[in-house]
């Protein structure tokens, strides 16, 4: 999730499962996953979903692998999988 802000808000990312830290991942802007990887979140979301992490802690940023695991969290929760 490092280079989270580098990415296409309209992409949607993809990673191979089980969803950790350490999971392969990519953004792309297709509706088809690329092989071995299964649909996470789209790249817009995840944003929003940092941007409720951070304010739920005063403001604070989060670190790479809090990005992650917030992600993932919202990703399991998230009624479209």
């Amino acid at each position: 999730m490092q280079s989270l802000d580098e990415q296409p808000p309209e992409g949607l990312i993809y990673a191979a499962k089980p969803w950790t830290a350490t999971s392969i991942a990519a953004v792309a802007a297709l509706d088809e996953p690329p092989p071995g990887l299964d649909y996470l979140l789209e790249v817009e979301l995840a944003h929003d979903v940092l941007e409720v992490w951070s304010s739920w802690r005063d403001g604070a940023p989060p670190t790479a692998a809090e990005k992650c695991e917030a992600v993932i969290h919202y990703a399991y929760l998230d009624v479209r999988h």
